[in-house]
C-alpha cells in the first residue's frame, strides 16, 4: 500500500518467529530457531508481494524481535523507512504499544511493530471494528501464532487518533 490518501493508516502488528528453547539463557536474549527466520522471511514476502510500503517500524528490543526484522528487511529490497528498537514493546502490554504507536508522525502511513504475546493479539483485538474479519478477530481474542501478523487499516487523520475500535482487521498472515 502507498496511499495518495493522506487519512489512509495501515497497521501491521507482527509476532515474532519461533525462537528456540531458552536453554538456560535469558528470555530476552533467546534467539529465532530457524523455523522463525523462515517465517520472517515468508511475511517479508508477503508485504513485498502485496506492494506494501512500509515507512516505519517499531521493533521490541529483543534478539528474537531484532532477527524477526532482519528475516522481514531481506525480502522487502525496496525499504527505506525509519526503524527503532524499544524496550517498552517487550515489557509493557497494549496500553504501552498503542501509545508508541499513537507516536508515530502522521507522514507514516504504514507502520510495522515487531512484538510479542500476549500484547500483539491484545492490541489487534482491542483496535478491531466491527466491520472487522470474524475469523480474524477470533484468532487474535484467542492469540496469535509464532511469525503470525495481523493487517488492520482505516481513515485516521494521524495515528494520534488511534483508538479502540479504530481500524479494520481484514486477516491475520500465518506464515
Amino acid at each position: 500500500m502507498s496511499s495518495s490518501d493522506p487519512a489512509s493508516r495501515l497497521l501491521l502488528l507482527m509476532r515474532h518467529g519461533k525462537a528456540e528453547n531458552s536453554s538456560g539463557q535469558p528470555d530476552h536474549e533467546r534467539a529465532l530457531a530457524e523455523r522463525g527466520q523462515s517465517q520472517a522471511r515468508l511475511v517479508g514476502e508477503y508485504l513485498a508481494a502485496q506492494n506494501v510500503e512500509v515507512s516505519r517500524v517499531l521493533v521490541s528490543d529483543s534478539t528474537r524481535t531484532a532477527q524477526t526484522w532482519e528475516g522481514v528487511r531481506s525480502q522487502m529490497t525496496d525499504f527505506d523507512g525509519e526503524v527503532t528498537s524499544h524496550e517498552e514493546i517487550y515489557s509493557g502490554g497494549p496500553s504501552e504499544l498503542l501509545s508508541l504507536v499513537r507516536g508515530v508522525a502522521p507522514k507514516h502511513a504504514v507502520v510495522l511493530v515487531i512484538g510479542h504475546e500476549p500484547t500483539i493479539s491484545s492490541l489487534s483485538a482491542l483496535l478491531a471494528d466491527d466491520d472487522s474479519d470474524a475469523g480474524a478477530t477470533a484468532q487474535a481474542r484467542i492469540g496469535m501464532p509464532t511469525g503470525s501478523m495481523s493487517v488492520l487499516s482505516g481513515s485516521l487523520e494521524n495515528w494520534e487518533a488511534l483508538g479502540e475500535d479504530a481500524l479494520t482487521l481484514h486477516t491475520i498472515v500465518r506464515p
